[in-house]
């Protein structure tokens, strides 16, 4: 599924980083929009429409999902809804409601916007100087549920001091996201998967000591068994969730950073880093990765 991972450098601030798995090749484009006097700065899957990404107040969102058997057939669910309604407008309410919330300034402000919408996921809300953990869903309901509204929403949110890993499981809501419980094989493959690749993580983040490594933290493979790694490999015409492309956000410098492993990436560089820029655009690869100032020589 993902990665998501935030860490608190000294003279940076926080940074964070992501492995987004998807089990289709995605189309993403990049968007710097200026939408009531607020430029953002975000990835935009052109399938499901989902979004992640920055705003000009340093104001970052990263999620990893915890509705996992949804997100999962999300492509098949795109598809579907394109073939019934003749229609390729689908529109991901997740991606809308973070595109909404990054017209806010500060991470509290995008952190009650989030609960209010009922956001499911592992969601990282930052800028340089905060960060915050909401992990929210869907729980059965104890009392008062009715088969058109059988589940609550219901969410915790942690003050990030240091560092922060997530993959697809609740840690604060234990029910939330692959179920430990689970007596289905390929469920309890994925439960497994998720426990694992944020341990793997997770250490790899705490050795790493440079803001622009964070990427690399997350890219580890150390398991023989690719499902298990934090970068995953695999056929997604047959279905297998492979990790698509990575994402880094950089609040002091405003910049987002993508890598793209198994998608198509469009974009205007000189537009997106153009003189009216507030956010700033890297579009990198495997090699050493340069922050936007080291690159222009601004000091």
């Amino acid at each position: 599924m993902c990665v998501v991972a935030v860490k608190y450098f000294d003279g940076v601030g926080f940074v964070g980083a992501k492995n987004r798995d998807r089990n289709y090749l995605p189309s993403i484009q990049i968007v710097q929009s200026n939408r009531t006097g607020v430029q953002r700065l975000y990835i935009d899957d052109l399938k499901s429409r989902y979004t992640e990404g920055l705003n000009e107040f340093g104001l970052c969102i990263l999620s990893a999902s915890l509705s996992v058997k949804s997100d999962e057939k999300e492509g098949d669910k795109v598809d579907a809804y394109q073939r019934k309604r003749n229609d390729p407008g689908f529109m991901s309410p997740d991606g809308k409601t973070i595109r909404d919330a990054l017209l806010l300034k500060k991470p509290m402000q995008a952190i009650d916007l989030l609960i209010d919408r009922e956001l499911s996921g592992c969601t990282i809300v930052f800028n340089a100087e905060e960060c915050y953990l909401l992990e929210g869903g869907f729980t059965v309901k104890k009392q008062d549920a009715t088969e058109e509204n059988p589940r609550e929403y219901n969410h915790k949110v942690l003050r990030v001091k240091d560092q922060v890993v997530r993959t697809n499981h609740g840690i604060l809501i234990p029910e939330l996201g692959y179920d430990s419980n689970s007596e289905d094989p390929y469920f309890k493959k994925s439960r497994k998967s998720s426990e694992i690749r944020l341990k793997y993580s997770s250490n790899s983040v705490s050795r790493n000591d440079k803001p622009l490594d964070m990427l690399d933290a997350i890219s580890v493979s150390p398991d023989k068994d690719t499902f298990m790694n934090p970068v995953r490999t695999g056929d997604p015409s047959k279905g297998d969730m492979v990790t698509t492309g990575q994402l880094m956000l950089v609040p002091k410098d405003r910049t987002l950073h993508y890598r793209p492993l198994f998608s198509e990436v469009q974009f205007k560089y000189s537009k997106l880093n153009g003189p009216e820029a507030k956010t700033f655009f890297e579009i990198i690869s495997s090699k050493k990765l340069l922050g936007f100032k080291e690159l222009h020589g601004i000091k």
